[in-house]
């Protein structure tokens, strides 16, 4: 297995590790970091919740007790995080295979089969796929699961994305509305604008948000005086973005997905997890750059 892979292209380079959850470990232009750094340690342990951003495959989040019914059947996931709710599915937490790679691009894939113990981790088959090229306007990341089963599935697909926190970082984006979340960390109301409104960009070190925003324009902009603006782009598979300040650290999180927390659970309500037939993908596309000072 592929511990690490290294892109470069011009004055940027990457560090992509198929062994460790299909993560990319570093992001950098010039050498200053895009994405959090991983550290060596960190590396060595194969603690993928500690690198620069991992792939949330099948499903993003929170599913509510690990527990749901689809068509029918009831499921119950094994827990695969402290808490009452298992989360961000199966890919950050499988080594993955290398397809192939050169000096500025590469392609990951996993495979998984709902047989043995893997069964509860997720009941239905997926076969995914992560490519990564670097180039003159920074990294694009493509994604892509393919329902392998032989019946319809439940999917999705998301990018856990981790920033410096810059002294005086902001973040903007457009979005509808944003969700609080009840006592169990699940989304509960939707609420527009005050708080919830960050076109014209929020300082973060003011933050404590581990929320979700619906209607999403597909862009967000990183600053910080002094600074190129980091700008995260994503297309139209990914109308949600979630973003997640934890107070006190010097990092901080911005999430494209492709549904709400707890989605499975809410089929009607903004941000629904898609429904695959047997053979049928959701794919997506996220990008990494730089914006002007």
């Amino acid at each position: 297995m592929d511990l690490r892979l290294t892109l470069q292209s011009g004055p940027w380079t990457a560090e992509i590790s198929p062994e460790i959850g299909g993560a990319i470990l570093a992001l950098a232009h010039d050498g200053a970091p895009i994405l959090r750094p991983t550290p060596d340690a960190v590396i060595e342990a194969r603690d993928v919740r500690h690198s620069a951003c991992y792939p949330l495959i099948p499903y993003a989040n929170r599913i509510a007790g690990g527990r749901f019914s689809f068509a029918g059947e009831e499921h119950q996931l094994a827990p695969n995080f402290p808490g009452p709710h298992t989360l961000h599915g199966v890919g950050w937490r499988r080594a993955w295979r290398t397809l192939r790679a050169d000096a500025s691009s590469c392609a990951i894939a996993l495979e998984h089969r709902p047989i043995g113990d893997d069964a509860a981790d997720w009941p239905f088959a997926f076969d995914t796929r992560q490519v990564f090229e670097l180039g003159a306007n920074g990294l694009t990341v493509r994604m892509a699961v393919t329902n392998a089963d032989d019946r319809p599935a439940p999917a999705g697909l998301g990018l856990h994305a981790f920033f410096p926190r810059r002294p005086g970082e902001r973040v903007a984006f457009r979005a509808a509305a944003g969700w609080t979340n009840g006592a169990d960390m699940l989304p509960d109301a939707r609420h527009v604008g005050g708080k919830w409104d960050f076109a014209a960009g929020q300082a973060v070190d003011p933050l404590d948000m581990d929320n979700d925003f619906d209607g999403w324009s597909g862009e967000a902009r990183l600053s910080a005086p002094g600074r190129p603006d980091t700008l995260l782009r994503a297309d139209a598979a990914f109308p949600l973005l979630r973003l997640y300040t934890p107070p006190g650290r010097d990092y901080y999180a911005v999430e494209p997905v492709t549904h709400a927390a707890d989605a499975i659970h809410h089929p009607d309500a903004p941000g629904a997890m898609a429904v695959l037939a047997p053979g049928q993908t959701l794919a997506g596309e996220v990008r990494f750059g730089l914006g002007a000072v």
